[in-house]
């Protein structure tokens, strides 16, 4: 047993001294048909990780991808005993195929990097990617050299020549059959088949019950004080970016500005079908009936907060395969809001093409806040993002540490204008507007919130301009 992992750990040692250009010979490599087989198995192993990288904590894992490693596996065999014929070696066969497994981990884990994560400009990620592309031709044609180290004659010529015919099948695999990965985000059009079914009838049940415990749990209103309510909305359960921002934004609003048993988060996430209540316009229209039944209208403010994917027409999109949900657009969320009876508003919006709510909702007594113009896309909601970046921003940014609500919003700008630069996004130009009479209930939110703040730090806050 000790024997064949000692000649993996060999392969793969000359293969990281081959794929970075160190010194290397083929009599570094042990070369057999065992070798072979147990580098295959390292290669998807690595791959499978690096699978998992690349998705996150959202992808789902997929037998599909053993037909990617079965077919890359076949095309670099066939390769290579097309090299053993043309170059006249039998030995080829075996070494082209054991000397590039060996090298290929280090490439892996390169493509693997999520460089939008690690805060790489799009345009210089792209560039990254490209490279590790010429950095595998570059290694295969190496490959080549090494297993021809005993033939000299036109030896860089036959590398150059065979490195392009091994690296021929990473541009023509794709024509021939879909190349999956072990990892991908789950199908936004049925459920993710790792949680229970958001139709089944536990989890209906469930529902039912979550939502009456979360609406009895709102505290009532107190006479002559401004209270703050707040309603989170995680609109797509295909991307968990969704339901950590709004979790986030609620701790905030909970711990700094006092909506504490005055808050509700209704998610869409398969991880969270039993244990809260899920996003639909339905549960949305009946917690701010309970809100407006619980509050002062005349006195007490609500913050409405909806984080997911924007579409110019219809609003904000309401996802959670397999049930057939309603998007909530400007227009439907005014009607809900003035049907509670709810008079004074704050509404922000993190999707893209938010910008329609602004003109939609706005009046004396609404503060509306979108993420981007109704004709830009805003970021931050792909698979493994922690929030999306308005909504980090705005809330664990702005709202964490601003004195008030305009402050928040200077703030959120600031720092999503600066990300967007460094990764070359077009702007998304945020937008905010706020009434005139709800204004006066703000500086009244912002100095409540400064004396929570001066409490839990000890320090002041800033005045609210």
């Amino acid at each position: 047993m000790l024997a064949p992992l000692a000649a993996l750990a060999r392969n793969l040692v000359a293969g990281a001294r081959l794929a970075l250009f160190l010194p290397v010979r083929r009599l570094h490599f042990r070369v057999g048909l065992g070798e072979a087989i147990a580098l295959f198995v390292a290669s998807a192993l690595v791959e499978i990780a690096s699978d998992a990288i690349r998705y996150g904590e959202d992808g789902v894992f997929s037998w599909l991808g053993l037909g990617n490693e079965i077919l890359s596996g076949g095309f670099l065999m066939l390769t290579a005993a097309l090299l053993a014929v043309l170059y006249r070696d039998r030995s080829l066969a075996l070494a082209v195929p054991v000397i590039a497994l060996a090298a290929f981990p280090i490439l892996q884990v390169a493509h693997a990097l999520p460089w939008a994560r690690l805060g790489v400009p799009a345009a210089t990620a792209a560039g990254l990617d490209w490279a590790v592309l010429g950095w595998a031709v570059a290694m295969l044609m190496r490959v080549v050299a090494v297993a021809l180290e005993h033939r000299r004659a036109r030896r860089p010529l036959r590398a150059f020549a065979g490195g392009l015919l091994l690296a021929a099948p990473v541009f023509l695999a794709p024509l021939v059959a879909p190349v999956d990965p072990w990892f991908a985000p789950p199908a936004r059009d049925r459920a993710d088949p790792r949680f229970p079914n958001p139709a089944s009838e536990p989890v209906m049940s469930a529902q039912a019950r979550l939502l009456d415990d979360a609406l009895a749990a709102i505290d009532e209103e107190r006479s002559g004080v401004v209270d703050l309510y707040f309603v989170g909305f995680a609109a797509d359960a295909a991307e968990d970016v969704f339901r950590r921002d709004v979790l986030a934004a609620q701790r905030v609003m909970d711990e700094r500005w006092g909506s504490r048993d005055r808050s509700v988060a209704l998610v869409n996430s398969p991880r969270t079908l039993l244990t809260d209540p899920i996003a639909t316009l339905s549960n949305l229209r009946a917690t701010l009936d309970e809100i407006a039944a619980a509050m002062n209208v005349d006195e007490d403010v609500v913050m409405v907060y909806l984080a997911g994917h924007g579409d110019p027409a219809r609003g904000v999109d309401v996802r959670l395969p397999p049930l057939e949900l309603v998007p909530v657009g400007p227009a439907v969320l005014r009607r809900a809001l003035d049907e509670a009876g709810i008079r004074h508003r704050i509404v922000v919006v993190s999707a893209c093409y938010s910008g329609g709510f602004v003109d939609a909702l706005a009046d004396d007594d609404t503060a509306v806040i979108a993420a981007a113009r109704s004709d830009r896309a805003s970021f931050g909601c792909g698979h493994g993002s922690d929030a999306t970046w308005f909504g980090d921003a705005f809330f664990r940014e702005g709202m964490a540490r601003a004195p008030g609500l305009r402050e928040a919003f200077d703030v959120a700008r600031e720092i999503v204008a600066a990300r967007e630069r460094r990764q070359g996004h077009l702007p998304s130009d945020p937008q905010i507007r706020i009434g005139e009479r709800i204004a006066a209930r703000l500086r009244e939110l912002a100095r409540r919130g400064g004396e929570a703040q001066q409490e839990a730090t000890g320090r002041p806050a800033s005045p609210a301009v």
